[in-house]
C-alpha cells in the first residue's frame, strides 16, 4: 500500500484529459459534419436551380428562335433567380448561357449548345 500512494489522483487526471481530448475531437467531427451537409445541400439546390432554368429557356428557345436570333432575360424562382442569354450560332443550334444565384449566394454558371427544333443538348460547359 505503501508504495501506490499518491498514483491515484495523476492516473485520474490522465483518464479525465484523455477523455476530454476524445470528446472534443467527436465535437470537432460533428462540426465538420454539419458543415459538409450544409454545403452540400446549397450544392443540391443551385443545381435543381439550374434543371429548372435549362427547362424554362430551352421553352424559351422553342418560342422565340423562328422570329428571333438573340434573346436574354431572367427567371425568378422561390430557391433563387437565373439570368439567361441565347443566340442562335445557325438554323440548327442555338448557344445559351445561365448563372443561377441561389438565396444562399451560391452562384452556378453554365453553357450550353442545343439542337433546333428538338431541343437536345449536344454541349454543356459548367463553372461555379
Amino acid at each position: 500500500m505503501r508504495n501506490e500512494k499518491g498514483m491515484i489522483f495523476p492516473m485520474t487526471v490522465m483518464f479525465s484529459c484523455v477523455f476530454l481530448f476524445c470528446l472534443l475531437h467527436v465535437l470537432c467531427l460533428y462540426e465538420m459534419e454539419l458543415e459538409f451537409a450544409k454545403d452540400e445541400q446549397q450544392s443540391y439546390e443551385a443545381d435543381s436551380l439550374m434543371q429548372m432554368a435549362v427547362a424554362d429557356i430551352k421553352a424559351s428557345i422553342a418560342s422565340h428562335v423562328p422570329t428571333q436570333q438573340t434573346n436574354n432575360g431572367m427567371f425568378v424562382y422561390p430557391n433563387g433567380r437565373a439570368e439567361y442569354s441565347w443566340q442562335q450560332l445557325s438554323n440548327d443550334q442555338v448557344k445559351a448561357k445561365v448563372s443561377v444565384f441561389s438565396n444562399e449566394g451560391v452562384r452556378y454558371t453554365a453553357e450550353f449548345t442545343v439542337s433546333f427544333p428538338n431541343l437536345e443538348l449536344l454541349e454543356w460547359k459548367e463553372s461555379f
